[in-house]
């Protein structure tokens, strides 16, 4: 038996090689699979721990979680999705999806590295400029002969945040230091403004409502509610932007007790020259203090507006998120703008919140996944848009927190709006 064995191999030595030899290549080649799928899933693990460190860090340095959450989503949906099924040697499609979602991680990560240092750097010159501006303004109000009394509060101010600027390290403090300067500057700059234009308008506007009142007490009186209402409206802008506007207010309010028991034309006169001298300084002020270019978003109107140094240069009507995905209220800033973008729903097929590709020709992210942006779907907008309505057309309920604007608009809005500029949603 065991001599016509060796008699067989003898024989057949190729074949049995070959056999031999292929057998060997397969196990190796599906052992070579085996190691590259694993190599990839390690790799792809390590660079997702590298996306939640850097996103643990971006937190720990202050950032707001809107102003990153558009990264943790795109995260998310990459360590999400699953990987095909299949076994070595047929794992080459594992392989390349490991190799991808790796890829994109490390993207991730790089994306959000950027935005921290970029952040770091930003709040840092912010908070040294508001320092350096708040020494400046100082020394001025001194100079034109802001009361003593007045300027007490601001005693010691500026040498204090330039310690606390030296000594933070992170986006956090730096704002910290940039938000309690913020009241001050607004409020010294209104002390500067009414003290340079006060005495030197009151009786020049007091002059100009004469003339067009020719003394009649009627006509009088209709200027000076026209001018209060006036000053009114930019101490309502002055609030949405967190301006302290606290003396114009309390002037303000004295002269509409004024307003209210003045009976001639000469009273009325003076009372008109004095809330427009109010209205020139609160302008002044805002033109100095407020943001060179902003938008406002008012929720209960359904109304975006763009400012410039606080005064209203356009409004629209805007659709904004429907119940349970409300458009978040607080300050944003535009962070990036981008023209046509295809809207994906982060939402599984199935969810009720799921909503099929939607192109648009203008978005402008503020909050994370929430953008300004134009809606062919949608043809009315304005009060009760944002919550179940009739659309002939279109969309008959709000957005999914996204400000849908309608395209014309958007046109003149994207051409407006730099990136950075502020967004104020309320």
């Amino acid at each position: 038996m065991l001599t016509s064995s060796l008699r067989f191999l003898q024989r057949n030595s190729l074949r049995v090689g070959a056999v031999l030899g292929t057998f060997v290549l397969v196990a190796a080649f599906i052992l070579v699979q085996q190691v590259r799928e694993a190599s990839a899933e390690q790799d792809f693990h390590a660079a997702r721990a590298q996306v939640i460190a850097a996103q643990a860090r971006a937190s720990e340095l202050g950032l707001e979680n809107s102003e990153f959450s558009d990264l943790q989503r795109q995260e998310l949906t990459t360590a999400s999705e699953t990987p095909p099924t299949a076994s070595a040697p047929f794992n080459e499609e594992r392989i390349a999806f490991f190799s991808r979602a790796a890829g994109q991680e490390t993207q991730i990560k790089d994306q959000l590295e950027t935005r921290v240092q970029k952040l770091l750097v930003e709040t840092r010159d912010s908070a040294q400029s508001a320092v350096k501006q708040l020494s400046s303004g100082l020394q001025k109000a001194k100079q034109i002969g802001v009361d003593d009394q007045l300027l007490v509060e601001f005693a010691g101010v500026p040498s204090k945040a330039q310690i606390e600027l030296d000594n933070a390290t992170n986006v956090r403090a730096y704002r910290a230091v940039n938000d309690e300067l913020k009241s001050r500057l607004s409020k010294l700059s209104l002390m500067i403004a009414d003290q340079e234009t006060t005495n030197k308008l009151v009786d020049q506007y007091a002059a100009q409502a004469a003339a067009q009142n020719h003394g009649d007490a009627g006509l009088a009186r209709a200027g000076a509610n026209a001018a209060l209402a006036k000053v009114q409206g930019d101490l309502q802008t002055a609030r949405i932007f967190s301006m302290d506007a606290s003396i114009v207010d309390l002037n303000v309010q004295k002269l509409a007790v004024r307003l209210s028991s003045a009976t001639t034309a000469a009273g009325l006169e003076q009372v008109t020259g004095g809330l427009m001298v109010q209205e020139k300084v609160l302008s002044d002020a805002m033109a100095q203090t407020l943001p060179e270019r902003a938008l406002t978003i008012s929720l209960s109107e359904q109304v975006i507006r763009a400012y410039e140094h606080g005064q209203q240069v356009f409004w629209s009507y805007v659709t904004t998120g429907r119940p349970g995905l409300e458009t978040d209220p607080g300050s944003f800033k535009v962070y990036w703008k981008v023209s046509p973008w295809t809207m994906h729903s982060p939402w599984p097929k199935g969810s009720p919140f799921w909503y099929p590709d939607s192109k648009v020709q203008m978005v402008m992210w503020f909050n994370g996944g929430d953008g300004i942006h134009d809606a062919s779907w949608r043809s009315r907008y304005g009060p009760g848009t944002n919550g179940p309505h009739y659309d002939p057309t279109g969309e008959d309920t709000g957005t999914h927190g996204c400000v849908n604007v309608p395209f014309r608009n958007m046109v003149w809005l994207w051409n407006w709006t730099p990136t950075d500029t502020p967004v104020i949603v309320y």
